[in-house]
Parts: structure tokens; C-alpha cells; sequence
């Protein structure tokens, strides 16, 4: 099933993802299946971290697409949750590979697959690509919970 752009973007607007806009990194999301999806962030190049990252040549640092692949991995688990408002967290990364540049102008999409479920992990395999060129790949792993933190 899947859902329409403009619908599912004002869920996250809404607060489907718990990030503030500041640091927002999915503007859209469409799912595949109940364990696979697509999201996108348009870089229009008036994100504060162009201006810094490198002055004279601007490039999205690699740490972000990490946070990218998170946070569109968050969105697809939780829609899908029997809580959809309990975020998840980052709780590891990895052989997370950088393939390639992402720069003011390019719309990322980052494309999401459940691999498995343990307890309250989730073992997610994330590829961002730009104009369907793989810019960066890798395993990311997601908490119901944050490290040190015990179930109620």
C-alpha cells in the first residue's frame, strides 16, 4: 500500500517524527510494504550546515546521511507500531559506507528495509541515492528504548 505524498507529508508535519524542523531530514515518506519504504529531503542549500561544510565547496556531511537513514527508518516503524507516537532511537551503525557527494540541489532518497527484530531493536538496511545513484549504504540499528534504559 501506498500512501499519497501530500497525505503522509502532513502526518510527519504533525509530528509523526519527533525531531523539531530544525533537524528534520525526511520531508516525504512513502511506504513499499509494512517493512519497506522510501523517503526524500530535498537540500535546497539554506540548510545551516552547507554554509560550514566546506565554505568554498558545500557537501552534507556524512553523519547526516546516517541521521537521514534513521529518521526515515523511524518513520516507517513507527507508523507501522502499535504506538506510533513512542520514538525510536539510533542505537547503532553498521558498516555504513559514503559512495558519494550530496550537495545544495539534490534530493536525497533513502530507501529502507527491515532485516529483522530482536526484543526491542530493530535491524534496518538504509541506501540513499541521488538521481538513483547509491551516495551512501548501510545497517543501522534502532531502539523502542535509550541505551541504558529499562522497559516499564
Amino acid at each position: 500500500m501506498t500512501d499519497t505524498p501530500g497525505k503522509f507529508l502532513a502526518a510527519i508535519q504533525e509530528g509523526l517524527t519527533p525531531h523539531g524542523s530544525g533537524f528534520r531530514f525526511v520531508d516525504r515518506f512513502e511506504s513499499s510494504t509494512q517493512e519497506s519504504g522510501t523517503g526524500w529531503k530535498h537540500l535546497d542549500g539554506s540548510e545551516p550546515f552547507f554554509a560550514d561544510h566546506f565554505p568554498d565547496q558545500p557537501l552534507m556531511p556524512a553523519v547526516l546521511l546516517v541521521e537521514c537513514a534513521a529518521q526515515a527508518a523511524g518513520v516507517l516503524l513507527m507508523k507501522n507500531s502499535e504506538n506510533p507516537k513512542a520514538p525510536l532511537f539510533l542505537a547503532s551503525i553498521d558498516h555504513f559506507r559514503v559512495l558519494g557527494p550530496v550537495i545544495p540541489g539534490d534530493t536525497l532518497e533513502t530507501h529502507i528495509t527491515v532485516i529483522k527484530e530482536f526484543g526491542s531493536l530493530i535491524q534496518v538496511q538504509a541506501e540513499c541515492r541521488v538521481r538513483d545513484v547509491p551516495v551512501a549504504r548501510g545497517l543501522i540499528i534502532l531502539s523502542r528504548y535509550l541505551v541504558g534504559q529499562r522497559a516499564h
